[in-house]
């Protein structure tokens, strides 16, 4: 299973110039400065490499809360279960998240956070799921000439410089419901101490996988093409975290879960800076 799901990977893997060249990136054990985790079964002893599964486009549904059902496609009225339903295959994530629809005004419509194609779907709701689907198949056969949505759909430019997602899905698993809201506050106060950090948004999102190994991070940088997975985070993580992924695009090797297909193509990277959009 091990050797399937690294060739599974092979596409997606860093280059070894690519991870921190300091093994001491985190507190000496046991750390007294830092917020330590209530106790919860974690397991600490596990090797978390390649311990995601693959995919390529991940739609963050703006819905202003930080936990959701145990499965977001419970509410048959929702949009989670309208593009669950209706996805064409499962490259395409779709997780519930804090992030707040300011472009949707009619009832009953979100806003869809997109990536790697670094967008915001305002107006997006359970009627009108197919022409998103559409308009993003669109999308990919001609990135250069982006087409113009249908069906009420509205496209805006994703406003943040960063993503910093926390999975902090209580109902689902209790681990990403403790862990979340403690890294949270972690990074808010590194994060409100770097000049250049204003526009990195600190998201709550539902499971995306891995609650034995909470706390679980994805970064998406490099105007959303780039996604980084970390599990087994503390809160003596985050400043490494921060200056290390954030700032200088390094990998974390002993946090490393994997990454969004297409995170470490050249010529895509060339042309998009660690953090601006």
């Amino acid at each position: 299973m091990e050797s399937l799901r690294r060739l599974i990977f092979k596409d997606v893997e860093p280059s070894s110039d690519m991870f921190a060249g300091d093994d001491c990136l985190t507190c000496q054990d046991p750390c007294e400065e830092h917020q330590a985790y209530p106790p919860l079964d974690i397991k600490t002893d596990r090797n978390i490499a390649a311990t995601t599964k693959p995919y390529n486009r991940h739609i963050l549904i703006a819905t202003s809360q930080t936990d959701w059902p145990k499965k977001i496609e419970q509410d048959k009225d929702s949009i989670a279960n309208a593009l669950l339903s209706s996805r064409p295959d499962r490259s395409t994530m779709i997780t519930c998240s804090s992030l707040v629809s300011i472009h949707s005004t009619i009832s009953g419509a979100q806003d869809l956070f997109i990536l790697p194609d670094n967008i915001v779907v305002a107006q997006c709701h359970a009627g009108n799921v197919d022409s998103l689907w559409a308009y993003l198949q669109q999308l990919d056969s001609n990135k250069e000439n982006p087409p113009s949505p249908s069906d009420g759909l509205v496209v805006k430019p994703n406003p943040y410089s960063g993503l910093l997602l926390l999975c902090s899905h209580r109902r689902r698993d209790k681990r990403c419901g403790v862990t979340a809201p403690i890294l949270a506050r972690e990074f808010d106060h590194i994060l409100r101490n770097k000049d250049n950090m204003d526009d990195v948004e600190i998201v709550m999102v539902s499971h995306i996988g891995g609650h034995k190994i909470a706390g679980n991070v994805i970064l998406y940088t490099h105007q959303g093409k780039r996604g980084i997975w970390y599990g087994l985070v503390k809160t003596c993580h985050c400043k490494a975290i921060v200056e290390e992924t954030l700032e200088k695009g390094k990998i974390i090797q002993a946090l490393y879960r994997g990454a969004m297909g297409n995170s470490f193509t050249s010529q895509e990277m060339k042309s998009s800076s660690l953090l601006s959009w």
